[in-house]
């Protein structure tokens, strides 16, 4: 017989491979391993991964660099999360505009090409 503890582990594990990945190529070769639901905020990637089996192919973003794209990453997850509060997303978006202007504009033209949602 199962114990509870077996029975949570299995259903995680069922739970965590059914997650689709999706692998996004940046331009200086830096590849993104990330579930679907994260990546779909850009609308570019969502298109892509709507007409095309993603899981098997990586997606080339080459007007992306891996410094700028861990950045957007870090803002689409946090959108994302559950249970977080206005004042909480917030907060992190107050604290997130305080990066250097130049990291900003390159967030703002990644934004821009993968039509961030």
């Amino acid at each position: 017989m199962y114990s509870n503890h077996s029975f949570i582990a299995l259903f995680l594990f069922f739970v965590m491979s059914s997650e689709k990945l999706v692998t996004l190529k940046i331009s200086d070769g830096e590849e993104f391993k990330l579930d679907e639901a994260t990546v779909v905020r850009s609308e570019f990637i969502k298109n892509i991964v709507q007409d095309v089996n993603c899981t098997s192919n990586a997606i080339s973003l080459l007007n992306v660099d891996g410094k700028t794209m861990t950045t957007l990453v870090k803002y689409w997850k946090k959108h994302l999360e559950e249970g977080i509060t206005e004042d909480q997303l917030k907060n992190f978006v107050q604290d997130f505009l305080k990066i250097s202007y130049s990291k900003f504009l390159g967030v703002v033209l990644a934004a821009r090409y993968l039509d961030d949602k």
